[in-house]
């Protein structure tokens, strides 16, 4: 049977005929004269209608969407219920139920000391410059910034008011103790790297005390300068910790050129005194072998032992001492050759004086 088989311009629905589109206006205007007629009441159903209609949008309200590298915290009244991760949820809609989106994955980073232009720092409005007193009493402007990541979403949101501005007082009051065990030419000229761990460590530290749910990356320095009105003075200082060490690596040059020469004079020296206690040594053994090997010759002929020690004797006198010889000729020469003499000399002969008669 076809729409308009129940007759001519006729519905299934109504007597009346239908003619054309659905005319809205025309339905609203049956449907106010009916309320009129009735009191004012809308008819049953249109009541049934919208409280489902309503009920139904109330309910899809309820749908919410968690993006990758998030956490979802589900409230109830107010009262965290769970956390949920990445991906499509439903909860009773507000005002039963809410949501809170939480980004665990991305770094956060807090400027301490001094006022960043890009929009990736956070935190509240710091100085200009930081000025922080060292241990030697001189003031230091240090510059520096705090990378963080959210660890636990719950405690990140509801155990402060401002997680941002507690994370850079933190930092702040951190290394200002740090500064303070450090002299400030470990802080202005040093490595900076230190000082960055210790304060790393120092604030992660601090923070867990707190509860906050926040892990510290890391922690940068960006700057370290010494107060304006003490630069020119502060530049002196280090032209002459530079000549100082200048200096100091020429003297220590000067200084192994030297030693390294006393090293080797001192090497030869000792082997020279080896050698020549070794040569002595040698020698005196070796004589005493030979008066050991000779005293029981000795000590069994003691009469030819005497007259060898006289002529032995004798020669060692003679070999040393002008030696004249008298003799009766008055032209004779004599040399004498003396056993132990290495080269004999030719002595002078003094012819004797005669005495003449009387």
């Amino acid at each position: 049977m076809g729409w308009n088989d129940q007759g001519r311009g006729r519905d299934p629905w109504s007597r009346k005929g239908i003619h054309g589109p659905f005319d809205l206006d025309a339905l609203v205007q049956r449907l106010w004269r009916r309320m009129r007629q009735t009191g004012g009441a809308p008819p049953s159903w249109v009541l049934a209608v919208v409280a489902v209609v309503a009920v139904g949008g109330w309910l899809m309200s309820g749908f919410y969407s968690v993006p990758q590298g998030n956490r979802g915290i589900l409230l109830r009244f107010g009262k965290e219920v769970r956390v949920v991760g990445p991906g499509a949820h439903w909860r009773w809609p507000a005002p039963i139920a809410s949501d809170r989106i939480v980004d665990v994955r991305q770094i956060h980073v807090v400027a301490i000391g001094y006022q960043p232009k890009s929009e990736l720092y956070e935190g509240g409005p710091a100085p200009i410059q930081a000025s922080m007193l060292t241990s030697n009493q001189d003031i230091v402007n240090l510059e520096f910034a705090v990378q963080y990541r959210v660890q636990n979403p719950s405690r990140y949101l509801f155990a402060l008011d401002h997680p941002q501005q507690t994370v850079a007082r933190a930092a702040e009051s951190v290394m200002r103790k740090l500064v303070a065990g450090t002299s400030a030419d470990a802080v202005l000229t040093g490595d900076p790297r230190p000082l960055e761990d210790a304060a790393k460590i120092a604030l992660q530290r601090l923070l867990n005390g707190y509860r906050v749910g926040i892990h510290v990356v890391a922690v940068k320095i960006q700057k370290a300068t010494p107060p304006q009105l003490v630069i020119a003075a502060l530049q002196k200082v280090m032209q002459a910790r530079v000549d100082e060490r200048r200096q100091q690596t020429e003297a220590a040059s000067y200084a192994n050129g030297i030693l390294s020469k006393a090293q080797t004079d001192a090497a030869a020296l000792i082997a020279k005194a080896r050698a020549y206690r070794a040569t002595t040594v040698a020698r005196a053994k070796g004589r005493v072998a030979r008066f050991v090997a000779l005293a029981g010759v000795y000590r069994r002929a003691p009469k030819l032992t005497r007259e060898r020690l006289f002529i032995d004797a004798t020669a060692r006198v003679y070999e040393s001492a002008p030696k004249v010889v008298l003799s009766d000729s008055p032209h004779t020469v004599v040399n004498v050759s003396l056993a132990n003499s290495a080269s004999p000399k030719p002595l002078q002969t003094v012819p004797t004086p005669i005495k003449a008669k009387p």
